[in-house]
C-alpha cells in the first residue's frame, strides 16, 4: 500500500478543468487499488471544500493551513495547533507598524476570537517586497511564516506540511516509506526535502536545490507510481 499526499493549488487544482479531471480520475483510480490519498493545502477547510465538492474530489486526509487543521476521511479534526493569543499579540503589531491589512483564521473562516484563532493573514495587495521584509522579520521571531500570491501566511512555529504529514502516518498506521508526496511552492519545501516525492514542472524557484523529478501533470505523477 502507498499512500500519496499532494498539494492543491497548482499541482492538483490547475487553471486547465481537464486536467483537473484527468487528476481525480487517477485518484479514484489509486485508491481503488488500496492505497491513501490525503490533500495538503494552504486553504482554510471551508475555502476548500466548495472546490472538492465542487469537482467531487475524493481523499482519505484533508491537512488545511498547511497542517494547524488535519482531517480525516469523514472530516473529523483529529489534529489542531492553535497560535496562541500571546503569538497573536506580538504578530498584529508587527503587520500594523508594516500598514498591513490582516484577519486571523480560526481554520474554517475568518474570525475575531483570539482564543480560537490558528493563522493571522496578512493582505499583500501591490507590495510584495514590502510583504518579504515582513515575512523575514516574524520568521526571525519564531513564526511559520511564508507568502503566497495575495498572503502573508503567519502560523505556529510547529506547523508545516512535514510535521502533518508525520501525524497523518501515525494516525494510519503507516510507514515513512510508503508516503510520496508532490508539490510546486514554497511552503512544500519541507515534505519534499523530508519524503520521497516529486515536483510539479511549474514550481517555486526554492524548489530547484530539491534535485526532485517533475511532472506536468499529478495524473501523470500517479501513473508513473502505479507501475512501481
Amino acid at each position: 500500500m502507498k499512500i500519496l499526499a499532494s498539494d492543491f493549488d497548482l499541482t492538483l487544482y490547475v487553471d486547465d478543468l481537464e486536467v483537473v479531471k484527468k487528476n481525480v480520475d487517477a485518484i479514484r483510480r489509486f485508491m481503488k487499488q488500496g492505497n491513501l490519498f490525503g490533500i495538503v493545502t494552504g486553504r482554510n477547510y471551508s475555502d476548500i471544500k466548495v472546490l472538492l465538492n465542487q469537482f467531487n474530489i475524493p481523499y482519505h486526509y484533508l491537512i488545511c493551513q498547511d497542517g494547524a487543521k488535519i482531517f480525516d476521511s469523514m472530516d473529523y479534526c483529529f489534529s489542531t495547533v492553535p497560535l496562541s493569543r500571546e503569538d497573536i499579540v506580538r504578530i498584529v503589531p508587527i503587520l500594523e507598524e508594516n500598514h498591513f491589512d490582516y484577519y486571523l483564521d480560526d481554520g474554517y473562516n475568518a474570525t475575531g476570537n483570539m482564543d480560537d484563532c490558528v493563522k493571522v493573514v496578512g493582505i499583500i495587495g501591490e507590495r510584495r517586497k514590502e510583504a518579504e521584509k515582513v515575512v523575514n522579520q516574524l520568521s526571525m521571531e519564531g513564526f511559520y511564516t511564508y507568502l503566497s500570491m495575495e498572503h502573508i501566511n503567519i502560523m505556529n512555529h510547529s506547523v508545516n506540511k512535514k510535521d502533518a504529514l508525520e501525524k497523518v502516518l501515525v494516525h494510519a498506521d503507516c510507514c515513512k516509506e510508503d508516503l510520496y508526496v508532490i508539490g510546486d511552492s514554497v511552503n512544500d519545501f519541507e515534505m519534499l526535502s523530508s519524503f520521497q516525492g516529486a515536483i510539479m514542472k511549474d514550481h517555486s524557484k526554492e524548489l530547484d536545490k530539491l534535485n526532485k523529478k517533475s511532472y506536468n501533470t499529478l495524473f501523470e505523477y500517479i501513473e508513473e507510481l502505479e507501475k512501481n
